[in-house]
């Protein structure tokens, strides 16, 4: 008796392979943009060693390896510099999502 329900639960879960077909594979060219990404992080966009480096100097400074004293004035200013930008591009995304928002509700009202 418990051989047949093994065996009955067996025939249930078992997945007969002739009835999927595997679809052929479609050749993408690499020149192809593929999805966009919209994670806010994956769009900056470096385009000098300089930025590299300043963008290195801020995840540096976020985690604590450096202290605002060990920035020469330079660095301290390109930072400064960078993080308006930063704070200037999420005002800006900020405002368009309002504008997005304000636009849906007079739609719905």
């Amino acid at each position: 008796m418990l051989e047949k329900i093994k065996n009955f639960f067996r025939n249930i879960f078992v997945i007969n392979k002739q009835q999927y077909i595997e679809a052929p594979k479609e050749y993408i060219e690499p020149n192809m943009k593929l999805q966009k990404n919209t994670n806010f992080k994956d769009e900056i966009v470096v385009d000098n060693e300089e930025e590299k480096r300043i963008l290195k100097l801020q995840k540096d400074f976020k985690a604590g390896l450096i202290e605002e004293e060990d920035l020469s004035e330079k660095d301290f200013n390109l930072l400064s510099q960078l993080y308006e930008k930063q704070i200037e591009k999420t005002k800006q995304s900020i405002q368009i999502y309002k504008n997005r928002i304000v636009d849906i509700q007079s739609k719905l009202a």
